[in-house]
């Protein structure tokens, strides 16, 4: 039997072209929300993901395997995260504020992979793909030796979570962080750490299969032990009395945000939504639970109807 790598493996293999593009975008600061950086490194996969699944999608509807509205939904709106954080003028903003660039972390590492993830869109994605392309590149790239240790490293149920949340820890140190914002590649490096260790640890929290490796009960542990040291991060920068990050120029006040209060909204994103990330976690986790139970009792009903 051939091997074969799980959902989420494939599914990186979409998105992790997305974080090569160029730094350095002039900004206008008379006019910084007309500075959409549009880049083909960019945009050309996000548009090939977004209509390799509108075929797939086109597809199975006519093979009476239909997706159903709200999963296209869900998936178009994690594509529209990444474009968002990549493309709009959140991306060259965030060269000058602390609190954009995590802005624009939230949607890379929590809001892009976890709708992308819960609209489950493999099936319509691969069935999307040319032919040639499935058979010939996707199907032997995944099912090669490296991928599935790879695969088998990073879905982890220790590795998940600590990467996710070192990702974020790491890269917020303060002369880390500075420097990944001045040097492109660190700071491609940094949006790829995020977007994969965003991937791995929501299917690990929101993986849906039965045979899923965590049991609902851990992954909400999993996923409140991971928010709260997310939390204190966030709690510790927006109560600094003074400047962590020497990066960021807020466009010379010309907001009328200095580096402070700018440093302050930036740990108020990274505390407030990371306790709203283990809620939305949770409001996941409960209503699989909810699905399994339901689904139980219609099985346990159909086995006392055949033995009756």
């Amino acid at each position: 039997m051939k091997a074969s790598l799980p959902p989420v493996a494939w599914l990186s293999l979409f998105f992790i072209p997305i974080t090569a593009y160029p730094h350095g975008f002039q900004l206008e600061k008379d006019a910084p929300w007309s500075a959409w950086n549009l880049t083909f490194s960019i945009g050309l996969p996000l548009a090939f993901t977004l209509l390799t699944y509108l075929r797939g999608w086109q597809k199975r509807a006519r093979q009476g395997k239909a997706v159903s509205r709200g999963q296209a939904i869900t998936f178009i709106l994690g594509i529209l995260c990444f474009f968002i954080a990549l493309q709009s003028p959140i991306e060259p903003l965030s060269d000058h504020f602390l609190f954009i660039h995590q802005i624009e972390h939230l949607l890379l590492r929590v809001f892009g992979p976890l709708l992308t993830i819960l609209a489950m869109p493999l099936a319509p994605l691969i069935q999307g793909l040319p032919t040639p392309l499935r058979r010939h590149v996707l199907t032997p790239l995944v099912r090669s030796r490296t991928m599935q240790i790879l695969y088998g490293f990073l879905s982890h149920p220790l590795i998940a979570p600590i990467l996710f949340l070192t990702t974020l820890i790491i890269w917020q140190m303060p002369q880390i962080h500075d420097r990944a914002v001045q040097d492109p590649l660190l700071h491609d490096l940094m949006h790829i750490s995020m977007i994969v260790s965003g991937f791995f640890f929501w299917w690990l929290i929101a993986d849906p299969r039965k045979t899923a490796r965590l049991s609902l009960g851990i992954r909400l542990i999993a996923l409140w032990v991971v928010t709260v040291p997310n939390t204190l991060l966030g709690a510790w920068i927006t109560l600094s009395k003074f400047p962590l990050y020497s990066v960021y120029d807020v466009l010379q006040g010309h907001w009328d945000i200095d580096r402070l209060l700018d440093q302050q909204l930036g740990g108020l994103l990274i505390w407030g939504p990371g306790a709203m990330m283990g809620v939305i976690g949770s409001a996941v986790i409960f209503l699989l639970w909810i699905r399994n139970d339901e689904s139980a009792s219609r099985n346990s009903e159909k086995t006392s109807t055949a033995v009756t």
